[in-house]
């Protein structure tokens, strides 16, 4: 239990798929070990070749620049030659099915479960619940119309996050992936976790008191998933109105069982109390189309969401809350930081295992958060990394 079905190989199949993954992973980390060779002995030469003045100037500038070329995300995009090689990697049935969806499930679970997360053992208690499944079909809005982005597989799941199984395991997930931020510190997930929350609240008021803007009175949490980042949010604001927004109702059901029985949480929200749960919906519904009114919200928070939509999707998601927040109202998000050196130094192989489960990686790597805000006439934006790992975007409705 807990694992979702793979494709069905003979064992000769199997066997050469297994050697293929393993060559297409050599290629990869050699592919990405010449450019940091050649960018060590350009460092060592740049000043050797020309020594004096203007000529000195232009040798690091060129060094330089070439240097902040090189920071970006090498195994993102369409036209390096390692993302290439991954790309071609996940696309292949054989690999995919074989070896990158099943490796990459054992390669979460077993990080998360060495680290004290119940994740196997979780999952199955939500399974258990009746109470669940009368939760979806009271959340569940059947004219909601899924796009077609939602509607591939994400994070191993043939469903994506329109299944049961990425709905039990998603608080799971969650908590392991706080633990890497930090995986020298030694932390429980139970530390890390509220660390991770911290920071990206950090943010959000930080933000609001350096432009003297009031506390928000409603919140939307678009993309909310089973409810840890709205529980999250809410509790820095205990005065406001929250509204946890998803497109899987499976996912609205988990959130709303935890709301009503605090007690089968596996981790309790600091600040998070009864009261608040008095004051928190959950809606089933899209982010790029909330069908809330116009310059109604005064907080829109996105959290871990928008490395998983085509870049359309993201921009259509601003527009959006641009439309539904009011001026002066705060957008935010969360999420991997393309600067961060931990991203960018990912070896090959987990670059290829973390690809094989996010489709739109690509796409979230190569977008400017920062520009799509202001064209879409948000002020006062700016990036926070947040952590060793995310950033935190955030702009002003003006």
């Amino acid at each position: 239990q807990g694992f979702p079905a793979t494709s069905k190989t003979t064992t000769s199949t199997s066997t050469t798929a297994n050697g293929a993954g393993m060559v297409v992973l050599g290629m990869a980390t050699r592919v990405a070990a010449q450019p940091q060779r050649a960018l060590l002995d350009r460092r060592a030469n740049a000043g050797g070749r020309s020594r004096v003045g203007a000529r000195t100037v232009c040798n690091a500038q060129r060094v330089e620049e070439k240097d902040r070329m090189e920071s970006s995300v090498r195994w993102a995009g369409e036209t390096d030659v390692l993302s290439k090689i991954v790309n071609a990697a996940i696309s292949n049935a054989v690999l995919y099915e074989g070896i990158m969806k099943p490796m990459a499930r054992r390669t979460l679970i077993k990080t998360a479960e060495k680290n004290g997360v119940q994740w196997r053992d979780d999952a199955s208690k939500l399974e258990a619940t009746e109470e669940v499944y009368s939760l979806y079909n009271k959340l569940r809005d059947p004219t909601v119309k899924y796009p077609d982005y939602y509607l591939q597989p994400f994070h191993a799941y043939t469903e994506g996050n329109l299944c049961w199984q990425a709905a039990f395991e998603a608080e799971s997930a969650t908590y392991s992936m706080a633990l890497r931020v930090w995986p020298d510190e030694g932390m429980k997930w139970e530390g890390a976790q509220d660390r991770l929350r911290a920071s990206y609240v950090g943010c959000i008021t930080a933000h609001i008191k350096d432009h003297n803007l009031p506390s928000p009175k409603r919140i939307v949490d678009a993309g909310c998933s089973v409810g840890i980042s709205t529980r999250a949010v809410h509790a820095a604001f205990p005065e406001a109105e929250m509204t946890g927004l998803d497109l899987s109702p499976n996912m609205l059901a988990v959130a709303t069982y935890r709301d009503a029985d605090e007690a089968s949480c596996p981790q309790k929200m600091p600040g998070d109390h009864a009261s608040l749960r008095q004051r928190r919906r959950w809606v089933h519904g899209k982010a790029e189309a909330t069908g809330f009114e116009d310059d109604s919200m005064d907080l829109f928070s996105l959290s871990f969401v928008i490395h998983e939509c085509p870049q359309q999707a993201t921009r259509d998601i601003i527009a959006e809350a641009a439309r539904v927040l009011k001026p002066g109202g705060v957008f935010v998000m969360t999420d991997n930081n393309p600067q961060s050196s931990v991203i960018q130094n990912l070896p090959p192989a987990l670059a290829t295992l973390m690809k094989s489960t996010e489709p739109h990686s690509d796409e979230y790597y190569t977008l400017d958060v920062e520009q799509a805000l202001r064209d879409a006439g948000f002020t006062d934006v700016h990036s926070e990394a947040s952590d060793p790992r995310h950033r935190t975007v955030l702009g002003t409705r003006s």
